[in-house]
């Protein structure tokens, strides 16, 4: 896993010499490549009749997923999210005119081979799907990567600490009052976007890095 790093300065501290306290914040941003992805692909089929628009989108999902798990997605990771029948209407001349039914299915696909993400789209598409609706790219353990954030967090609220200390001529308790985490695990994602897409094209998709960021707030001691 490639990691870079980034170290961004979190504009608020507080000092109190009568009260020998100093309060900080760290912010630490780290850099880190996903190693799995979550692509939502659907099937939409329209008819007249209902029965026929089902059947249609059935086979066609059938074919999806044996195109899924022909390209290694296991069956766990492919699961419906969304299952709609839709009445469609055409409007003309002011009056609504009943035109069929539109019945729409996605699947939520994690992808755990995301050098592969691209040819499973495609073949995808080839095989009846017709709508990308979703890509987004994460960290399968964003704790660990979340913690050493946390850790570089402490160590930048701590050095303004000892800065802030020695310029009011203090003596700073190295063992903190209290520390308050303000930020949480999160994984921020690549892709969003709704789209259709011609079976014919090729898909090419750069995953990109994820920003994982730990803020806290310290208060320490001084005499």
């Amino acid at each position: 896993m490639r990691v870079g790093a980034a170290m961004h300065s979190y504009p608020y501290y507080r000092t109190n010499q009568s009260n020998g306290i100093i309060t900080v914040s760290g912010e630490h941003t780290l850099y880190v490549d996903p190693d799995q992805a979550i692509v939502s692909i659907g099937i939409v089929t329209n008819d007249k009749e209902l029965e026929v628009a089902q059947n249609e989108n059935k086979q066609l999902s059938n074919r999806v997923v044996q195109s899924l798990l022909n390209n290694g997605v296991r069956r766990q990771d492919i699961q419906t999210s969304t299952y709609q029948v839709l009445p469609q209407y055409q409007f003309e001349d002011g009056k609504q005119t009943f035109t069929g039914y539109e019945v729409r299915q996605v699947f939520r696909v994690t992808v755990k081979s995301i050098e592969k993400v691209g040819k499973i789209i495609d073949d995808a598409l080839k095989s009846g799907a017709n709508r990308v609706e979703n890509i987004q790219f994460i960290q399968s353990n964003p704790i660990e990567s979340y913690q050493q954030a946390l850790a570089l967090a402490y160590q930048e609220a701590y050095q303004k600490a000892l800065t802030l200390s020695g310029q009011s001529n203090q003596q700073l308790n190295p063992q903190p009052k209290s520390i308050t985490e303000q930020s949480r695990p999160s994984a921020v994602p690549f892709m969003n976007t709704a789209y259709l897409k011609a079976a014919d094209e090729s898909t090419a998709v750069q995953p990109g890095q994820i920003a994982v960021t730990a803020i806290i707030t310290v208060e320490f001691r001084t005499h």
